[in-house]
């Protein structure tokens, strides 16, 4: 079964949490995928492994990350692919996608 995890940076700013989670929550509404969770980089909860997890719990087989960034920059050039490498490398048997097209790393792809 397929998943989205929704990866936001995250904001030790109330309201920007809750604008992420508002938008975040409109995207889910649309999505055909039957299991969509959200979660944050940093400063912010849930984490990407909590939101990871929960999604493994709810049956996810494959699970799509996508990041949602103004900016790419490191965090989704390094950190992020970091996080979902341990991630990753603890739930072998899930097949795991990155973000948009640019290289593929043993089993899961950073796009």
């Amino acid at each position: 079964m397929e998943a989205i995890l929704y990866i936001c940076h995250g904001s030790r700013v109330k309201t920007a949490r809750e604008q992420a989670i508002t938008f975040i929550t409109k995207c889910m509404e649309r999505s055909l995928v039957p299991i969509n969770e959200y979660c944050f980089l940093e400063l912010a909860a849930p984490s990407i492994e909590e939101a990871f997890n929960t999604c493994v719990q709810k049956g996810a087989t494959k699970i799509i990350a996508i990041p949602v960034l103004l900016l790419t920059a490191a965090h989704a050039k390094v950190d992020i692919p970091n996080e979902l490498a341990r991630l990753s490398a603890q739930f072998p048997n899930i097949n795991l996608e990155y973000g948009g097209r640019l290289v593929s790393i043993g089993k899961w792809s950073i796009h």
